[in-house]
């Protein structure tokens, strides 16, 4: 199941730059799951803070493994229906916690929610179709994220610093496999 309804050169000709990568949907994805992942330490969970994720398995994107500072397994994420190759739904668990990510409708990626202890964070595109940046929002709690670099989705920071800063990046250039965080925000 597709739940990118556009073509490479379509989101090209919306964003008004050329696309220099090849682009496709698990890219982006994955780029929205490392964001939500990570603000997970901030908005909910609390404790040691989250360092990195990384696939499970080199040949597959649908089960990560969440890593503290300290280099320990936290959690994991994994697809929820593998088999299918739906990546419209995720479930996580990082130390006691526990819960769901999905889009909030089945062939529109642009709103995700993330279900957890009775909470629901938001995490939408600031402009539909636009994936270059995304808003996080738990209550009064908001978070713009974006991609460092218009063209290339390897490179996320937050936007201000009223909540402190946070970088995520890809460890390697070009391989989606390994993600590093490093996350200023404030424990607020």
């Amino acid at each position: 199941m597709t739940i990118f309804p556009f073509s490479l050169s379509q989101l090209s000709l919306h964003t008004g730059y050329s696309v220099q990568r090849k682009l496709n949907q698990k890219q982006l994805v994955l780029g929205g799951l490392m964001l939500v992942c990570s603000l997970l330490n901030t908005s909910i969970v609390s404790g040691q803070d989250l360092a990195g994720l990384s696939t499970r398995w080199d040949d597959s994107f649908t089960e990560w493994i969440i890593y503290s500072e300290l280099e320990f397994v936290q959690g994991e994420i994994t697809m929820r229906w593998p088999q299918r190759g739906d990546w419209s739904e995720w479930d996580f668990r990082i130390g006691e916690l526990s819960g769901q990510i999905k889009t909030k409708w089945k062939d529109d990626a642009n709103l995700w929610e993330l279900r957890s202890n009775n909470e629901i964070v938001t995490i939408k595109t600031v402009w539909k179709d636009d994936w270059r940046q995304w808003e996080v929002k738990n209550g009064d709690l908001r978070i713009d994220i974006k991609s460092r670099y218009s063209n290339i989705f390897e490179e996320w920071i937050t936007m201000g610093d009223r909540y402190g800063q946070m970088t995520i990046y890809t460890t390697w250039e070009g391989d989606l496999r390994d993600w590093v965080i490093e996350d200023d925000l404030l424990d607020e």
